[in-house]
């Protein structure tokens, strides 16, 4: 499974950040965006910038994983999944604009 993680910029180098995450480090390719700054949050895949984020976004992303992990282990109970899933329950599924105009009677 490829999915994008939150990271925490500690330092700059030119196109590159030392970013962290749960304790690790790993050096991010930030040559695809604008500037950042140390302190700053990006969404990072591969070991490069995806594009920036704020911690909000940052800690709605951790609760996703941390309840996708528990559900793939068997031990997500209801609340587990409101923390991380709260925007998706209680709501029809929604499709983008894109595929919407390819369903019959959808707009």
């Amino acid at each position: 499974m490829c999915i994008a993680l939150p990271m925490k910029i500690v330092a700059l180098e030119e196109m590159k950040a030392r970013c962290e995450r749960k304790g690790s480090e790993v050096v991010v390719d930030i040559s695809m965006i604008d500037p950042p700054k140390p302190g700053d949050w990006l969404l990072v895949f591969q070991d490069r910038a995806i594009r920036a984020i704020d911690e909000a976004e940052a800690s709605e992303i951790e609760a996703a994983l941390k309840a996708t992990a528990l559900a793939m282990a068997g031990e997500a109970d209801e609340a587990a999944i409101r923390a991380g899933f709260g925007d998706l329950i209680d709501r029809e599924p929604e499709l983008p604009e894109h595929l919407r105009r390819l369903v019959p009677g959808r707009s």
